[in-house]
């Protein structure tokens, strides 16, 4: 079944549109023509920025028409992003950076969620055979900032051979990184109580989310909590439903308080396909189930599992639900690192920034009191995730009720991708005085 989309013209070259493919998937925002458009609601972009993180599909054999038939979209109202746990308000979005392309994008969300190096096979790919991160600069510079990171200065060199060709221009040059800086970052990161994670499946459930839902158990193995968000899901298939339910069950099983968020939109969409007893395909029927366990909804449960065992001639499912999750706030650092410094009068983060509440976003308040301008020096932070960033664009917008200006210097490029995604204007990126 088809789904009802956003599209925006990609940013690069211009080209005639019958002669550039259009991204099918991910809601977009078009700030290149604004006098066309009118004014983008905080709801849209809002559920346009959780719906970019996802893994670019690899070529999936064509579908059979029973399978498109067996298809479900989700419809219904988008969803505002909850970025504290208490149900605080969401974020405002004022406006997006018309310099991403979708690749660019995905690739941030996933360096945000510390998958460095799916993050950078993902550019990679994308230079080579996408034509809008081909010609993003800000797509390759994003790569060199990953090249750097990993130490691969073979693949540096070669890539930028290629930049070369395709903006006639010299690209940036290998920086030796200093080990102090990566000493404070490493300090400062043990310092801090261990993250919720954090997974998000927008678009629709396929088999091609295999790598998202495998890092999400991976995730499991090693924190304490982790929240999968369903709230940006348009659609699924038997194989991406079965996938899912496979990994619910696994976690179930293992006892894991995973913390469901937003699941509704898919529950109704699923009850709509099961209706049709044993043609919706067993996928549906196995992640419905797991749904209304995890949802504690063991009435209907009961009745659904019943209906499946019919259905299936099949013995029904017990009732075993997960345990109840429950996320306790992190723990402020013992020793927070200084956020000030004194030389350049700025606030200075290092390291790497989790979640709503993390120690040096907390700083914020307080050094933007009697200061009309509020300078912020990235350059020794290393990460900050999907939720601290938008938490930071609160904070911004904060300030710029009060008529402060907020000035980030430092961001590399990976990380200024992720902040242009979220919302935050590219006003307020400065180079850092010499």
């Amino acid at each position: 079944m088809a789904f009802s989309l956003f599209n925006k013209p990609s940013p690069g070259k211009d080209k005639p549109a019958e002669a550039r493919p259009k991204p099918e998937l991910t809601p977009q925002h078009d700030a290149r023509r604004p006098a066309a458009r009118g004014p983008a609601s905080a709801r849209e972009l809002a559920d346009a920025a959780k719906a970019r993180v996802r893994t670019v599909p690899k070529q999936a054999a064509p579908q059979t028409a029973e399978e498109r038939e067996r298809d479900i979209t989700l419809t219904g109202p988008p969803s505002l992003i909850d970025w504290n746990q208490g149900g605080a308000p969401s974020i405002q979005v004022a406006e997006t950076n018309p310099g991403l392309c979708a690749v660019l994008e995905n690739a941030a969300l996933l360096f945000a969620s510390g998958q460095a190096q799916q993050a950078r096979e993902l550019l990679e790919q994308g230079v080579a055979s996408d034509e809008d991160a081909r010609f993003s600069p800000l797509a390759w510079l994003a790569l060199f900032d990953l090249l750097q990171r990993a130490g691969d200065r073979a693949a540096f060199d070669q890539f930028a051979l290629q930049y070369v060709v395709a903006f006639e221009r010299s690209a940036p040059g290998w920086e030796e990184r200093g080990a102090a800086g990566k000493e404070r970052g490493a300090k400062a990161d043990a310092a801090r109580p261990p993250a919720s994670g954090y997974f998000a499946l927008p678009g629709k459930l396929t088999a091609a989310n295999a790598a998202q839902i495998s890092n999400m158990l991976a995730a499991t193995e090693k924190q304490q909590h982790v929240r999968l968000d369903l709230a940006s899901l348009t659609g699924a298939d038997d194989a991406g439903t079965r996938l899912l339910a496979d990994a619910l069950g696994k976690l179930r099983k293992r006892q894991y308080a995973l913390v469901l968020q937003h699941p509704e939109k898919i529950r109704k969409a699923l009850e709509q396909a099961v209706s049709k007893g044993r043609d919706a395909g067993e996928g549906y029927w196995m992640l419905l189930l797991e749904l209304l366990q995890w949802q504690n909804d063991r009435a209907v449960f009961e009745d659904r599992a019943v209906d499946f065992a019919v259905a299936f001639e099949v013995s029904p499912p017990s009732w075993e639900p997960p345990p109840s999750p429950s996320i306790a706030a992190p723990a402020p650092a013992t020793d927070p690192l200084p956020v000030v410094t004194a030389a350049q009068d700025a606030l200075a983060w290092q390291g790497t920034m989790l979640g709503p509440s993390d120690p040096q976003l907390g700083k914020f308040a307080e050094f933007r009191e009697g200061r009309n301008v509020i300078p912020i020096d990235m350059t020794a932070l290393d990460r900050i995730d999907f939720v601290c960033a938008g938490a930071l664009l609160n904070a911004i917008g904060r300030a710029e009720s009060q008529n402060k200006t907020v000035q980030i210097s430092g961001a590399t490029p990976i990380i200024r991708a992720l902040l242009l995604l979220i919302g935050i204007s590219p006003r307020h990126f400065v180079k850092k005085s010499q």
